[in-house]
């Protein structure tokens, strides 16, 4: 009862602080959001070949766009319910009525998912490191000899961390809601571990206990839901699936794959396309919205090459996009054999908090905001380093930067 009243309070502490920042201001990025909601809204058929004139044209992947409706419908649900309780009791608070009218509150609405997807991602953290980090998954240390203390402690690190809220309740961006999936997805397929602990593999290489059936149809469903708000989370799809064959026999693993691609052509139906149209759609925005060597992300190409440059320049034999693949191919070929030789959860979330960085700091076409789930895998990481503080901080500073400086706003 105890544990449920503090993270309820953080995680209301939490909401109020992000609406303190949700009418002020936005990013020019959401006002896109707001046509690509209301013309869903008007005509969900054909969605996907329409040009907006003034605008960009639509390329997030359905869920989005379902999330950026279903924001304009809640606003117009809540101004529809003042006008009406204007009408009706002459005590009621008028100055509602023209606030919800308010061209900011229209942008604010759609700040609502990223928030929301902020506080189920805090609450995410407080279950993960309370039923699976404390147990035999993770040795003794520093933290986790009080472990009663570290769920509260992560979940309040990312809460109120302030480039998490800069990202959703100020530029309201939607990567929140991707990364809640991606953790969602990765809680479901390990908190078995967890609740069952005398399921035991076959393999003497794999992990204490087994995945259910069911756990692993909802962590790829989940995950399936995180490809679909965002395309960027397929770059950690080698690793999830890395955690799907480990522990799921082929039939299973049939299984939830069936419902995963049931659940991606689902989605499209609405858009009125066929399933090659809608793979077609999906994979025609993966090479992402530019091509130069760094979309305003502070990384590695960005130090080396002047603002606009394309990654087709070339770095002796290859380009710069070349380099940039073979570095993260590499890199990943590791990390995968790393975890076959010496598969616990600990390493795991290492080398995904560590891969992570990489498509950040090494790949090119990268936005400053796809440093976002560092943030939150690294809160699963270095609860055994004593250097932790220091780095999830400077991180955090980092990425904060990253972000204000390019959005600068508030405009000071």
């Amino acid at each position: 009862m105890k544990q449920t009243k503090v993270i309820f309070s953080l995680l209301f502490l939490a909401l109020l602080l992000r609406l303190v920042f949700l009418f002020p201001q936005y990013s020019g990025d959401i006002k896109n959001h707001l046509v690509w909601g209301n013309s869903f809204l008007q005509s969900p058929a054909g969605f996907y070949s329409r040009h907006f004139p003034g605008f960009n044209d639509a390329n997030y992947p359905p869920l989005a766009i379902f999330l950026f409706a279903l924001s304009n419908l809640l606003l117009l649900a809540f101004r529809n319910s003042f006008v009406y309780l204007n009408n009706l009791l002459p005590a009621f608070p008028s100055f509602l009525v023209p606030l919800f009218n308010h061209e900011n509150m229209q942008y604010g609405f759609l700040k609502l998912p990223g928030i929301l997807a902020d506080l189920g991602i805090g609450y995410l953290l407080f279950k993960f490191s309370s039923t699976v980090i404390p147990g035999p998954a993770l040795p003794a240390g520093r933290l986790t000899r009080n472990p009663s203390k570290l769920p509260y402690l992560l979940s309040a690190l990312y809460l109120f961390n302030p480039a998490v809220i800069y990202l959703s309740s100020v530029w309201g961006q939607i990567d929140p809601v991707t990364n809640f999936f991606l953790l969602l997805s990765l809680y479901t397929a390990w908190t078995i571990l967890q609740s069952e602990p005398n399921n035991t593999t076959k393999s003497s290489s794999r992990m204490r206990g087994s995945i259910q059936d069911t756990h692993i149809a909802y962590s790829m469903i989940f995950f399936t839901l995180s490809a679909l708000t965002k395309q960027t989370a397929l770059w950690f799809a080698p690793f999830y699936l890395f955690v799907w064959l480990k522990n799921l026999p082929v039939r299973q693993l049939a299984t939830g794959v069936f419902y995963s691609v049931l659940v991606f052509f689902i989605s499209y139906l609405p858009f009125g396309v066929s399933p090659f149209t809608a793979l077609k759609n999906y994979f025609a925005t993966l090479s992402g919205s530019s091509s130069g060597v760094s979309d305003a992300a502070w990384n590695f190409w960005y130090l080396l090459y002047p603002a606009g440059a394309e990654d087709s320049i070339r770095l002796g034999l290859f380009s710069v996009r070349q380099i940039s693949v073979f570095l993260l191919v590499s890199i990943l070929i590791f990390f995968i054999y790393r975890l076959t030789r010496h598969y616990t959860l600990s390493t795991f979330l290492r080398y995904l908090f560590l891969w992570s960085l990489a498509v950040f700091f090494l790949q090119t076409r990268v936005h400053e905001r796809h440093l976002a789930p560092a943030l939150v895998f690294g809160l699963l990481t270095f609860v055994e380093n004593p250097a932790w503080w220091l780095s999830y901080i400077s991180l955090s500073l980092f990425h904060f930067l990253n972000l204000f400086l390019t959005l600068k706003i508030p405009f000071i």
